[in-house]
Protein backbone atom coordinates (compact mmCIF):
# COMPACT_ATOMS: atom_id res chain seq x y z
CA UNK A 1 0.00 0.00 0.00
CA UNK A 2 1.33 3.41 -0.93
CA UNK A 3 2.45 5.66 1.84
CA UNK A 4 -0.10 8.34 2.73
CA UNK A 5 0.72 11.90 1.76
CA UNK A 6 2.76 13.36 4.63
CA UNK A 7 1.03 16.06 6.61
CA UNK A 8 2.48 19.51 6.15
CA UNK A 9 3.95 20.71 9.44
CA UNK A 10 2.43 23.78 10.97
CA UNK A 11 4.65 26.81 11.06
CA UNK A 12 4.84 29.06 14.07
CA UNK A 13 6.70 31.87 12.35
CA UNK A 14 4.37 34.85 11.84
CA UNK A 15 3.32 35.18 8.21
CA UNK A 16 3.69 31.47 7.46
CA UNK A 17 1.09 30.68 10.11
CA UNK A 18 -1.31 33.30 8.75
CA UNK A 19 -3.70 30.95 6.86
CA UNK A 20 -4.72 29.41 10.20
CA UNK A 21 -5.66 32.80 11.69
CA UNK A 22 -9.22 33.97 12.02
CA UNK A 23 -10.55 36.89 10.00
CA UNK A 24 -10.76 38.91 13.21
CA UNK A 25 -7.11 38.21 14.02
CA UNK A 26 -6.08 39.26 10.53
CA UNK A 27 -8.04 42.51 10.73
CA UNK A 28 -6.57 43.29 14.14
CA UNK A 29 -3.05 42.55 12.94
CA UNK A 30 -3.64 44.98 10.08
CA UNK A 31 -4.73 47.71 12.50
CA UNK A 32 -1.80 46.80 14.74
CA UNK A 33 0.58 47.71 11.93
CA UNK A 34 -0.04 51.36 12.74
CA UNK A 35 1.83 53.18 15.50
CA UNK A 36 3.09 56.58 16.52
CA UNK A 37 6.07 56.21 14.18
CA UNK A 38 3.93 54.60 11.46
CA UNK A 39 0.72 56.65 11.37
CA UNK A 40 0.46 56.62 7.56
CA UNK A 41 1.06 53.35 5.70
CA UNK A 42 0.81 52.14 2.14
CA UNK A 43 -0.96 48.86 1.45
CA UNK A 44 2.36 47.06 0.96
CA UNK A 45 3.68 48.50 4.24
CA UNK A 46 0.56 47.33 6.09
CA UNK A 47 0.91 43.87 4.60
CA UNK A 48 4.60 43.67 5.50
CA UNK A 49 4.20 44.94 9.06
CA UNK A 50 1.17 42.73 9.76
CA UNK A 51 2.61 39.63 8.12
CA UNK A 52 -0.38 39.28 5.77
CA UNK A 53 -0.39 38.63 2.03
CA UNK A 54 -0.99 41.80 0.01
CA UNK A 55 -4.24 40.40 -1.41
CA UNK A 56 -5.58 39.68 2.08
CA UNK A 57 -4.49 43.09 3.32
CA UNK A 58 -6.19 44.77 0.35
CA UNK A 59 -9.50 43.00 1.01
CA UNK A 60 -9.49 43.68 4.74
CA UNK A 61 -8.38 47.29 4.28
CA UNK A 62 -11.39 47.91 2.05
CA UNK A 63 -13.73 46.49 4.70
CA UNK A 64 -12.05 48.53 7.45
CA UNK A 65 -12.38 51.69 5.37
CA UNK A 66 -16.09 50.97 4.84
CA UNK A 67 -16.57 50.54 8.60
CA UNK A 68 -14.57 53.64 9.46
CA UNK A 69 -11.60 51.98 11.15
CA UNK A 70 -9.28 53.16 8.37
CA UNK A 71 -9.35 56.11 6.00
CA UNK A 72 -7.66 56.68 2.67
CA UNK A 73 -5.06 59.44 2.50
CA UNK A 74 -4.04 59.56 -1.12
CA UNK A 75 -2.22 56.33 -1.88
CA UNK A 76 -1.83 55.56 1.84
CA UNK A 77 -4.06 54.63 4.77
CA UNK A 78 -4.48 56.26 8.19
CA UNK A 79 -6.44 55.23 11.29
CA UNK A 80 -10.08 56.27 10.99
CA UNK A 81 -12.11 58.52 13.26
CA UNK A 82 -14.26 55.64 14.43
CA UNK A 83 -11.27 53.99 16.09
CA UNK A 84 -10.36 57.36 17.63
CA UNK A 85 -13.87 57.70 19.10
CA UNK A 86 -13.67 54.21 20.56
CA UNK A 87 -10.29 55.03 22.09
CA UNK A 88 -11.83 57.92 23.99
CA UNK A 89 -14.05 55.40 25.80
CA UNK A 90 -11.09 53.49 27.26
CA UNK A 91 -11.23 53.63 31.08
CA UNK A 92 -7.62 54.76 31.39
CA UNK A 93 -8.24 57.71 29.08
CA UNK A 94 -11.50 58.67 30.79
CA UNK A 95 -10.56 58.10 34.42
CA UNK A 96 -6.94 59.13 34.75
CA UNK A 97 -6.34 61.59 31.92
CA UNK A 98 -9.51 63.60 32.42
CA UNK A 99 -9.08 63.81 36.18
CA UNK A 100 -5.40 64.71 35.83
CA UNK A 101 -5.82 67.41 33.18
CA UNK A 102 -6.51 70.38 35.53
CA UNK A 103 -3.47 69.58 37.66
CA UNK A 104 -1.31 69.12 34.59
CA UNK A 105 -2.40 72.61 33.55
CA UNK A 106 -1.18 73.90 36.91
CA UNK A 107 2.23 72.27 36.35
CA UNK A 108 2.46 73.82 32.90
CA UNK A 109 1.56 77.26 34.27
CA UNK A 110 4.24 77.13 36.98
CA UNK A 111 7.07 75.37 35.14
CA UNK A 112 6.44 76.37 31.50
CA UNK A 113 7.52 72.85 30.51
CA UNK A 114 5.66 70.25 28.45
CA UNK A 115 3.73 68.08 30.95
CA UNK A 116 3.27 64.34 30.36
CA UNK A 117 1.15 61.66 32.02
CA UNK A 118 2.25 58.05 31.56
CA UNK A 119 0.77 54.69 32.48
CA UNK A 120 2.40 51.28 32.36
CA UNK A 121 1.50 49.14 29.36
CA UNK A 122 3.21 45.78 29.26
CA UNK A 123 6.95 46.30 29.32
CA UNK A 124 6.75 49.95 28.26
CA UNK A 125 5.25 53.23 29.38
CA UNK A 126 2.41 54.73 27.35
CA UNK A 127 2.04 58.49 26.97
CA UNK A 128 -1.61 58.88 27.96
CA UNK A 129 -1.90 62.65 28.02
CA UNK A 130 0.26 65.64 27.19
CA UNK A 131 -0.24 69.34 27.83
CA UNK A 132 1.89 72.00 26.19
CA UNK A 133 1.84 75.77 25.81
CA UNK A 134 3.16 78.31 23.37
CA UNK A 135 6.24 78.92 25.52
CA UNK A 136 6.86 75.30 26.50
CA UNK A 137 8.63 74.25 23.33
CA UNK A 138 7.82 71.41 20.95
CA UNK A 139 6.56 68.14 22.49
CA UNK A 140 9.09 65.33 22.31
CA UNK A 141 6.51 62.54 21.93
CA UNK A 142 2.95 62.25 20.69
CA UNK A 143 0.05 61.00 22.82
CA UNK A 144 -0.09 57.24 22.37
CA UNK A 145 3.67 56.88 22.05
CA UNK A 146 5.41 54.13 23.97
CA UNK A 147 8.83 54.36 25.55
CA UNK A 148 11.10 51.74 27.10
CA UNK A 149 11.16 51.74 30.88
CA UNK A 150 14.91 51.99 31.27
CA UNK A 151 15.27 55.04 28.99
CA UNK A 152 12.45 57.23 30.34
CA UNK A 153 11.93 59.09 33.60
CA UNK A 154 8.39 57.71 33.82
CA UNK A 155 9.69 54.20 33.21
CA UNK A 156 12.22 54.55 36.01
CA UNK A 157 9.39 55.67 38.29
CA UNK A 158 7.44 52.51 37.52
CA UNK A 159 10.51 50.35 38.05
CA UNK A 160 11.00 52.00 41.44
CA UNK A 161 7.37 51.93 42.60
CA UNK A 162 5.65 49.38 40.38
CA UNK A 163 4.84 45.70 40.97
CA UNK A 164 7.53 43.09 41.35
CA UNK A 165 7.45 41.97 37.72
CA UNK A 166 8.14 45.54 36.59
CA UNK A 167 10.93 45.95 39.10
CA UNK A 168 12.59 42.83 37.68
CA UNK A 169 12.93 44.34 34.22
CA UNK A 170 16.46 45.73 34.80
CA UNK A 171 17.77 42.16 34.52
CA UNK A 172 16.67 41.99 30.88
CA UNK A 173 18.44 43.22 27.76
CA UNK A 174 18.49 47.01 27.67
CA UNK A 175 18.42 48.45 24.17
CA UNK A 176 20.13 51.84 23.71
CA UNK A 177 17.99 54.73 22.50
CA UNK A 178 20.92 57.14 22.40
CA UNK A 179 24.56 57.01 23.42
CA UNK A 180 23.43 58.20 26.87
CA UNK A 181 20.94 55.40 27.54
CA UNK A 182 21.73 53.19 30.53
CA UNK A 183 22.35 49.70 29.15
CA UNK A 184 24.16 48.09 32.08
CA UNK A 185 21.66 46.30 34.37
CA UNK A 186 23.85 46.93 37.42
CA UNK A 187 23.98 50.66 36.71
CA UNK A 188 20.23 50.76 36.13
CA UNK A 189 19.58 48.90 39.38
CA UNK A 190 21.58 51.54 41.25
CA UNK A 191 19.65 54.26 39.41
CA UNK A 192 16.30 52.73 40.42
CA UNK A 193 17.40 52.53 44.04
CA UNK A 194 18.24 56.23 43.85
CA UNK A 195 14.82 57.00 42.38
CA UNK A 196 13.11 55.09 45.19
CA UNK A 197 15.18 56.94 47.80
CA UNK A 198 14.63 60.45 46.46
CA UNK A 199 11.07 60.04 45.16
CA UNK A 200 11.58 61.21 41.59
CA UNK A 201 13.38 60.15 38.41
CA UNK A 202 15.32 62.05 35.79
CA UNK A 203 16.72 61.38 32.34
CA UNK A 204 19.40 63.28 30.50
CA UNK A 205 19.29 62.62 26.75
CA UNK A 206 18.60 58.95 27.43
CA UNK A 207 15.44 58.68 25.32
CA UNK A 208 16.44 61.27 22.73
CA UNK A 209 19.14 63.82 22.16
CA UNK A 210 18.48 67.27 23.60
CA UNK A 211 15.71 65.74 25.72
CA UNK A 212 15.62 66.05 29.52
CA UNK A 213 12.86 64.82 31.79
CA UNK A 214 11.75 64.66 35.43
CA UNK A 215 8.91 62.44 36.69
CA UNK A 216 7.23 61.52 39.97
CA UNK A 217 4.83 58.67 40.85
CA UNK A 218 1.08 59.06 41.25
CA UNK A 219 0.55 56.78 44.25
CA UNK A 220 -2.76 55.42 45.52
CA UNK A 221 -3.50 55.13 49.25
CA UNK A 222 -2.12 51.57 49.28
CA UNK A 223 1.10 52.68 47.60
CA UNK A 224 0.31 51.44 44.09
CA UNK A 225 1.89 53.48 41.32
CA UNK A 226 -1.06 54.26 39.07
CA UNK A 227 0.69 56.70 36.76
CA UNK A 228 3.81 58.81 36.38
CA UNK A 229 3.59 62.57 36.02
CA UNK A 230 6.49 64.46 34.53
CA UNK A 231 7.83 67.34 32.52
CA UNK A 232 10.19 67.35 29.58
CA UNK A 233 12.48 70.11 28.38
CA UNK A 234 14.89 70.72 25.54
CA UNK A 235 18.21 72.51 25.63
CA UNK A 236 18.86 72.04 29.33
CA UNK A 237 17.47 69.96 32.21
CA UNK A 238 14.49 71.32 34.14
CA UNK A 239 15.31 72.72 37.57
CA UNK A 240 14.71 69.79 39.92
CA UNK A 241 14.38 72.09 42.93
CA UNK A 242 11.59 74.01 41.23
CA UNK A 243 9.85 71.29 39.25
CA UNK A 244 9.73 68.34 41.66
CA UNK A 245 7.69 70.09 44.42
CA UNK A 246 5.15 71.22 41.82
CA UNK A 247 4.93 67.72 40.34
CA UNK A 248 4.49 66.17 43.79
CA UNK A 249 1.63 68.49 44.69
CA UNK A 250 -0.08 67.75 41.38
CA UNK A 251 0.51 63.99 41.72
CA UNK A 252 -1.03 63.93 45.21
CA UNK A 253 -4.02 65.90 43.94
CA UNK A 254 -4.49 63.47 41.04
CA UNK A 255 -4.28 60.52 43.43
CA UNK A 256 -6.96 62.06 45.70
CA UNK A 257 -9.25 62.66 42.73
CA UNK A 258 -8.77 59.09 41.56
CA UNK A 259 -9.51 57.76 45.06
CA UNK A 260 -12.73 59.75 45.27
CA UNK A 261 -13.87 58.86 41.76
CA UNK A 262 -16.58 56.23 41.70
CA UNK A 263 -15.34 55.11 38.26
CA UNK A 264 -11.86 54.30 39.41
Amino acid sequence: MANPTPRRPKSTDGPAAEPQSTVTAKALSLLGAFGTEHSRLSLSDMARRSGLPVATAHRLAAELVAWGALERAGAAYVVGHRIWRLGLLAPARQNIAELAAPYMQDVLFVTQNVVNLFIIDGGEVLLLERISGTRAGLPFRRVGARMPLHASAAGKVFMAYGPEDVRALPTRRLEPQTEHTITDPAVLKTEIERVRAQGFATTSEEAGLDNYAVAVPVLTTNGTCTAALGVVAQGEPPSVGTVVPVLRIAARSIARRLASSSDY
